[in-house]
C-alpha cells in the first residue's frame, strides 16, 4: 500500500491543532471574500442608492418647475387679458380721433347737434401714471336728449367723465320742443406713452 508522507504527518498533528488550523483557513478565506467582494459590492450599492436618490430629487425639482411654469403661463394669460381691457379703457394719447367718432355717433343717436369738439392740451396727472385729455363740447338739444347722451357716454369702454356742464339759451326748436345750448368738458384719460430713445450710432474707426 502506497504511503503519503504529507498525509501521515498531518494525521500525527493533534486533532485540536488541526481544528484550529482549519478554522484559521476558513476565517482567512472569509476575510478575503469580504475584502475582495463584499466591501466593494456594498460601496457600489451605496453609490447606486445615492445616485437614485439624487435622480429622484432632480425629478421632483423638475416637476415643481413644470408646475410653476404652468402657473406662470396662466398668470401671463390672465395679465394679457387684463391688459387688453385696460388698454381699451386707457388707450394711448394719440387715440382721440376714435373717441370723436364714438361721441358723434352717440350725439346723433340722442337727437342732439354737436357744434364744437375741441381737444385741449394733454396734461399729466400728478400720479404720473396717466394723462388727462380735456375735450370741450358744445351741443344743442333738449334736456332728455342730453341726459340720454351722458348716459351712453358713461357706458363707453373708454373712461370718459363729463364735467363743468353749463346749459342756457333755451328756445323753442323747429320740432316745437325746448332746446338749450350745452357747454361741457368731456374728460378722458390716456396711458403715458414711453419714448424710445434712439441708439447712438458709433462711428467707424479709420485705420
Amino acid at each position: 500500500m502506497a504511503s503519503f508522507p504529507l498525509l501521515e504527518k498531518i494525521q500525527k498533528i493533534p486533532t485540536k491543532t488541526r481544528l484550529i488550523v482549519f478554522c484559521g483557513i476558513v476565517v482567512f478565506l472569509l476575510i478575503a471574500y469580504i475584502i475582495q467582494f463584499q466591501i466593494p459590492m456594498n460601496t457600489e450599492i451605496k453609490q447606486m442608492d445615492q445616485s437614485l436618490s439624487d435622480l429622484r430629487n432632480t425629478m421632483q425639482a423638475n416637476d415643481a418647475k413644470i408646475k410653476k411654469l404652468d402657473d406662470l403661463k396662466m398668470e401671463v394669460s390672465t395679465l394679457q387679458e387684463r391688459l387688453v381691457v385696460l388698454t381699451e379703457q386707457l388707450p394711448p394719447g394719440s387715440e382721440v380721433s376714435g373717441l370723436l367718432l364714438q361721441i358723434q355717433k352717440l350725439v346723433n343717436q340722442s337727437g342732439l347737434v354737436l357744434k364744437l369738439w375741441k381737444p385741449d392740451k394733454q396734461r399729466p396727472h400728478p400720479s404720473g401714471l396717466y394723462e388727462e385729455i380735456p375735450i370741450s363740447l358744445v351741443l344743442t338739444g333738449g334736456y332728455d336728449n342730453t341726459a340720454s347722451l351722458f348716459d351712453h357716454i358713461s357706458k363707453l369702454t373708454r373712461i370718459v367723465n363729463i364735467l363743468n356742464i353749463k346749459m342756457g339759451g333755451a328756445k323753442v326748436g323747429k320740432s316745437g320742443n325746448i332746446e338749450v345750448d350745452i357747454n361741457c368738458t368731456a374728460m378722458t384719460f390716456a396711458a403715458v406713452e414711453k419714448k424710445v430713445e434712439p441708439t447712438p450710432k458709433t462711428g467707424k474707426k479709420i485705420l
